[in-house]
């Protein structure tokens, strides 16, 4: 993973140098928020495919931020992990978010990046470590609360990793490395870098949750509640999965 940074480092500054674009090179913070409606330290409450959620805990582990310039196009893409055009953002070092929390929270070291061209896409990491290993025993994601339904209540919990068990079958080959598991590619992003300010990742954990049918967990007699298991098979687990690899949870924004 540190060898994909210092590549991408290296076009983006490149890039600056030879005068292809009219910006120029700043260091910015980042960070990455909760849902703009929830409260710090308070259950997040909605309504998802048809259950009453009062979600408890919900933390992301963000590998990198990527800002590049150019919308991907339909086949131009090697492995559908890279974005196409040119990088003008990246933010390398990693984050674990509270979804709970609306506040701003720091990455732990500034972004590189350049001033013109704006980016149009980005890309979410999901990752603790070499984007392109086959193994990472890294909780990604980690949840819990309950759901209700019908005057049945189901309290949940769940963890995601996104390592051997994101592996294609042995079945298949080429064409889907495990990066493409780990890369959430390409999130709508119209930023203009400037230099004052930082770039904002808001997450809503709630679209995770759009096609989780509760009733179909399996029971863990641990906590005598239902797991939603780390692995594919079971549809409401690879729907959690998928909504999770998905657009839909992340925004982001410049803010002042």
């Amino acid at each position: 993973m540190r060898s994909t940074w210092i590549a991408v480092l290296g076009a983006l500054l490149c890039g600056a140098c030879v005068g292809q674009t009219g910006g120029s090179t700043v260091t910015f913070p980042v960070a990455a928020a909760g849902a703009v409606d929830a409260v710090a330290g308070q259950p997040l409450s909605f309504s998802a495919d048809g259950f009453d959620v009062v979600l408890t805990r919900a933390k992301l582990h963000i590998g990198a931020v990527y800002l590049d310039e150019s919308q991907s196009v339909s086949g131009g893409q090697a492995t559908g992990c890279y974005l196409t055009g040119t990088y003008v953002a990246q933010e390398t070092s990693s984050l674990d978010v509270d979804l709970l929390n609306p506040a701003a929270q720091r990455f732990g070291a500034p972004a590189l990046g350049i001033t013109d061209p704006p980016s149009l896409v980005g890309q979410v990491w999901l990752t603790g470590g070499d984007v392109n290993a086959a193994s990472d025993s890294t909780p990604i994601l980690v949840v819990a609360g309950t759901a209700t339904k019908s005057g049945m209540a189901f309290p949940f919990a769940g963890t995601i990793t996104i390592g051997s068990n994101r592996l294609p079958s042995s079945g298949t080959s080429g064409g889907n490395p495990i990066c493409k598991a780990r890369i959430v590619t390409p999130i709508p992003a119209r930023v203009t870098l400037r230099n004052t300010g930082g770039l904002l990742l808001r997450v809503d954990p709630r679209p995770l949750f759009e096609l989780v049918d509760f009733s179909t967990l399996p029971a863990d007699p641990l906590s005598g509640g239902f797991v939603i298991p780390d692995k594919p098979g079971l549809v409401a687990a690879q729907n959690f999965y998928n909504a999770l690899h998905s657009t839909a949870p992340y925004t982001f924004s410049w803010t002042e």
